[in-house]
């Protein structure tokens, strides 16, 4: 089973073409909204995995869930296989609905499995 090595929230990510360099833009601890509900307009989850001896070619499933503050839940998954010792594995969400104030988290399970949690704490800005 593939291994966690590091797991990123935040805002936008950036691949280079020639280096397969990853940059991880503006990492989401606070989001301060004016008025709720509130739009996040991005959101990226940046996963790398690292690859054990019978992990080649198998078929592997990871999920993204985000818990909002009211409760509600929305998973997302995708499949991916182990094709090399590292993989790396991003998740965009354009346009998010945060119905109110107080804390979101985002998930990682692979195969089901519970592997890493990210909270964000949404805050209304006071006037």
């Amino acid at each position: 089973m593939p291994t966690l090595e590091y797991f990123v929230v935040a805002e936008s990510v950036s691949v280079d073409q020639t280096t397969n360099t990853v940059s991880v833009f503006h990492i989401l601890e606070e989001i301060h909204a004016p008025v709720f509900p509130f739009v996040l307009h991005r959101l990226v989850a940046v996963v790398h995995w690292n690859t054990e001896s019978d992990d080649a070619d198998r078929d592997f499933q990871v999920s993204v869930l985000i818990v909002f503050p009211d409760g509600q839940r929305k998973e997302f998954n995708q499949n991916f296989r182990m094709i090399r010792s590292r993989l790396r594995t991003i998740a965009n969400f354009i346009g998010l609905q945060i119905p109110q104030p107080g804390t979101m988290t985002v998930e990682i399970r692979l195969n089901g499995v519970h592997k890493a949690s990210h909270t964000i704490d949404i805050r209304k800005i006071e006037a």
